[in-house]
C-alpha cells in the first residue's frame, strides 16, 4: 500500500503527453472540361474536448469516509481542494487537510480513473483532537476512480469501486465583494438606511454599514452544506439616528441566516434561515456606491 508521507516533499513526475485529434470527411471537386469527378479528402481539426479536471477544480468539503459522516464542522473541518499542476501538463495539484495536518500531491485524471503520481506529503504537527486524520489518509491511499454526482457532489473510488470519500463543493465564493441589502424579512429597506456590507468568505469576515452604526463581524462557512454559512460575533457602535430600526431588523435577520444562494443573477444573492424562508436579498454594488467604511 502507498504510504502518506510524513515529510514535506517535492513530487518528480513524467509529463502528461497530449495530442490533436482530426475527423476527415470526403469531398468531391468536379473538372468542368472532363467532366472528370474526383475524389479528396478534407480534415478539418476537431472541437477540442473540456478537459476532465475542469470539474474537480475548487475546494471541496469531505461529508463521509468509508460511510462514517464527518460531523466535524469549522476551521478543522476536513477538506481537498484541487488546482491545475504547474509541474505536469493536464494533472491536478491536490491540497488536503485532514483535521491536523495539511497533504499535498498530485493525481493524473482521465475519463477512466485517477492515478496518483507518488505518495503525498504531510506536515508533521501532532494534534489532540483529529478524529478523521488516519482514516482520510488511508483512503486517499486507496482512490483510483471518481464519481460526480448532484448538487455539486463527488465520490472517490477504490480499485474494487467502492465509495472511500465522498465530497461536497464549496459554493459560497460568489459572495465575495460589496452588497446592498434589498429588502429584510420581505420588507424593502428604505433609501435613507442604505445599509451595506462587505463579505469575504475566505479571511471568514463581514463589515459594513448596519444602516445607523458601522459593522464588523466573523462569517462562519458550515461546511456540512455547500452553501451553509452564518454570521457570528457581530458588533457595532453605539450610535443612534432614524433608522435605528431598520438597523435592529438587519442585525437580528443576519443572525438567523442558514443559507446563501445566488438570486436571479450573478449580482444577486438571497439568504435564508434553517426554515427555508428568505431573511435577506441584495446585490452586489462596486467599491464607489460603498464609499468609506
Amino acid at each position: 500500500m502507498k504510504g502518506i508521507s510524513l515529510l514535506i516533499a517535492t513530487f518528480s513526475v513524467t509529463a502528461l503527453m497530449t495530442g490533436c485529434n482530426i475527423l476527415k470527411k470526403e469531398g468531391t471537386t468536379v473538372n468542368s472540361d472532363s467532366k472528370i469527378v474526383k475524389t479528396t479528402t478534407v480534415t478539418t481539426p476537431e472541437t477540442p474536448a473540456r478537459p476532465v479536471t475542469d470539474e474537480f477544480l475548487g475546494e471541496w468539503s469531505i461529508t463521509e469516509i468509508y460511510g462514517d459522516k464527518v460531523t466535524v464542522n469549522g476551521e478543522n473541518h476536513p477538506k481537498l481542494s484541487f488546482q491545475l499542476s504547474e509541474d505536469v501538463p493536464g494533472a491536478l495539484m491536490v491540497i488536503g487537510f485532514n483535521g491536523c495536518n495539511y497533504l499535498n500531491g498530485t493525481w493524473k485524471v482521465t475519463t477512466a480513473g485517477i492515478e496518483p503520481a507518488g505518495a503525498f506529503a504531510s506536515t508533521m504537527r501532532a494534534c489532540q483532537d483529529a478524529p478523521y486524520e488516519f482514516i482520510m489518509n488511508k483512503a486517499l491511499d486507496q482512490v483510483t476512480g471518481y464519481t460526480f454526482g448532484p448538487d455539486s457532489t463527488l465520490e472517490l473510488k477504490n480499485e474494487s469501486n467502492g465509495t472511500v470519500m465522498k465530497l461536497r463543493k464549496r459554493l459560497l465564493s460568489f459572495l465575495n465583494g460589496a452588497w446592498k441589502i434589498d429588502t429584510i424579512n420581505g420588507t424593502k429597506v428604505p433609501a435613507s438606511a442604505d445599509v451595506k456590507v462587505v463579505i469575504d468568505v475566505d479571511e471568514c469576515k463581514i463589515h459594513g454599514n448596519a444602516g445607523c452604526n458601522l459593522l464588523n463581524g466573523d462569517v462562519i462557512v458550515n461546511l456540512d452544506k455547500g452553501d451553509g454559512i452564518e454570521f457570528k460575533n457581530l458588533a457595532t457602535t453605539r450610535m443612534t439616528c432614524p433608522d435605528i430600526a431598520t438597523e435592529q431588523q438587519f442585525l437580528l435577520a443576519l443572525e438567523e441566516v442558514d443559507t446563501a444562494v445566488q438570486g436571479a443573477t450573478a449580482n444577486n444573492a438571497v439568504m435564508k434561515n434553517s426554515q427555508g424562508k428568505t431573511v435577506l436579498t441584495m446585490h452586489r454594488i462596486s467599491a464607489e456606491e460603498l464609499g468609506d467604511m
